[in-house]
């Protein structure tokens, strides 16, 4: 039977992990069909009292929106802890650990009264800046996270007025892990010397007895900071049933997965889980690609990931508490750059990306792992396996039940686009990721920043745009001349029907496609240079999806569930 077993030998105990042959698919989920879904950035949700920053009430608005238009999932952002006390690190990619939430997305109302969170805001004087910060096209991250904490803070020390909830917390509080435990004091030892010197970024640079969580000093600190600690405690707590809660809220609508997780590839070496479990990681190496078409010169994504010996030395339970974390509110997994199962690329400290080499890992023993636990939670598991790839690895997720991605713009062959039927039934089709320009976007150029860009690659568009049409004639989805490129509306609705015609198990729009923007979340390879993971929705998440014409749109990926 599938599961984790101690075996006794003598005086000696072994934990088997019994794994089953492959993970749970949709169409195990869904008794055979096909499905869709939505893809969302949390930050770009608007509700109610945000303070410009989209949170779970988002989330969970959009999902029963999108249920009620047919859709089984709804992929998100991820969501893993960042820093507190650096509101400029926002990129939900470079983690400071993988176990624990970002606060900054937890959802009031699950715990408070709305006239509560309103009287605390207008209490503390934060209601008039939270609006304004609400209405902006862009998140202002160094100024929305320190608002947004003040006002955590004060629903905090707010929390003996809500009975029930203050229950709820104190038996958290009382049965904090040892791991939730070192995150919190973590946050508030990263705080305090930041505090003392700004250039402290790391926990490597503190003072010497603040680098080990197991220290006299660091023991001393948390007793002398019991509140801060106890205030982060409360954080994850109210994050956690924000989470919960929007999962709820999508399977009640309908949904067959509900929230989709993305989990990112590692986490940043300066953080809470690089400082907590020392032993676990690889110190001196960052994560990175290889030279590829998209970037020449490699990629150093400067984070860091296990240790392959010191997951062999602790029984992996390291990744079995990574993979439980992203899980536990969720009915799928989005594994990125699922190629780091077998093997990474690592750089060197202070080295260039083509310095770096690869290194394996045991991938045989970590699909398992996976297998198991997407057993256990009756989860699906989504692999991004875009890049370079190992000999044969497509066929080996596809044996092991992870759906790997099939993008609309990479499904190309030197004669053309490979025709819908011919898409892998066992992958996600996609229309476009969050690293790459949206339909609109791309067919309206927007992504070619004249004049800097040369007037070759706009001879390269304009031939591009004409293969794509042709794509979509060829395969009986669209008719008539080609569109100018200022007309997007056609070919967006021509590329969701593109997608919708694949026997691909799922079929993923990400909601810029949806509705028809030009925005890009993220453009990879730039940090300052574009507004990166800040870009917001117009109107409420929980009306994004009004509108007929969105529902025709998208009624070629499934059933209607509103009607």
């Amino acid at each position: 039977e599938p599961g984790y077993h101690t075996l006794q030998i003598g005086g000696a105990a072994v934990t088997l992990a019994v794994a089953p042959a492959r993970c749970i698919t949709f169409s195990d989920l869904s008794g055979g069909r096909t499905g869709w879904g939505l893809a969302a950035q949390i930050y770009s949700l608007r509700s109610a009292d945000d303070g410009g920053i989209g949170n779970f009430a988002g989330v969970a608005a959009l999902g029963r929106a999108a249920a009620g238009l047919g859709a089984d999932t709804l992929a998100i952002s991820p969501v893993h802890a960042l820093y507190g006390a650096l509101p400029a690190q926002f990129s939900p990619y470079s983690p400071s650990t993988r176990l624990f939430y970002n606060p900054l997305h937890a959802d009031p109302a699950v715990a408070f009264s709305s006239d509560l969170i309103r009287s605390i805001a207008a209490q503390a004087n934060l209601a008039e800046e939270m609006e304004r910060l609400s209405r902006l096209d862009q998140i202002d991250w160094l100024a929305a996270t320190p608002l947004r904490q003040r006002f955590l803070r004060a629903l905090f020390d707010a929390l003996g007025q809500t009975g029930e909830s203050r229950s709820a917390f104190e038996r958290h509080a009382a049965e904090a892990s040892p791991l939730l435990r070192s995150h919190a004091i973590f946050e508030v030892l990263h705080a305090a010397e930041l505090a003392r010197d700004p250039t402290l970024r790391s926990w490597q640079n503190w003072q010497p007895g603040h680098r080990d969580p197991d220290s006299p000093q660091v023991a001393a600190f948390a007793e002398a900071r019991a509140g801060d600690v106890r205030y982060q405690l409360f954080l994850q707590w109210l994050t956690s049933l924000s989470y919960g809660a929007a999962q709820r809220a999508c399977r009640e609508a309908g949904m067959t997965v509900g929230l989709i997780a993305d989990l990112a590839i590692g986490m940043d070496g300066a953080g809470s889980h690089a400082w907590s479990r020392q032993d676990e990681i690889l110190h001196g190496l960052s994560i990175g690609a290889p030279p590829d078409y998209y970037a020449a010169d490699g990629q150093n994504w400067a984070l860091t990931t296990f240790s392959p010996r010191g997951l062999a030395a602790s029984g992996y339970s390291p990744f079995i508490e990574t993979l439980r974390a992203s899980l536990r509110h969720v009915g799928g997994i989005r594994i990125d750059h699922v190629m780091g199962m077998n093997r990474l690329w690592l750089i060197p400290d202070g080295a260039g990306a083509l310095d770096g080499a690869y290194v394996s890992f045991p991938s045989e023993t970590l699909f398992r792992l996976i297998a198991l636990e997407s057993w256990r939670h009756r989860a699906i598991v989504i692999g991004e396996d875009l890049g370079t790839l190992p000999y044969g690895f497509r066929d080996d997720l596809r044996a092991q039940g992870v759906a790997g991605l099939r993008v609309l713009r990479f499904e190309r062959t030197q004669h053309g686009y490979v025709s819908p039927r011919d898409w892998d039934r066992d992958a996600v089709a996609l229309t476009s990721t969050h690293d790459l320009v949206p339909v609109a976007g791309w067919w309206a150029g927007s992504d070619l920043d004249a004049p800097s860009d040369t007037r070759e690659a706009e001879d390269v568009r304009a031939w591009d745009r004409g293969v794509l049409w042709g794509a979509f004639r060829d395969a009986g989805l669209a008719e008539g001349e080609r569109p100018a490129p200022e007309v997007t509306d056609p070919v967006v609705d021509a590329a969701i029907r593109y997608v919708g015609a694949t026997p691909c198990t799922l079929k993923v729009v990400p909601i810029e496609d949806a509705l028809g923007l030009r925005v890009q979340p993220n453009v990879p390879g730039t940090t300052f240079e574009k507004p990166n993971w800040r870009h917001r929705l117009a109107g409420d998440a929980a009306q994004a999806l009004d509108g007929g014409h969105l529902r025709d749109r998208l009624a070629p990926l499934g059933a209607d569930r509103s009607g």
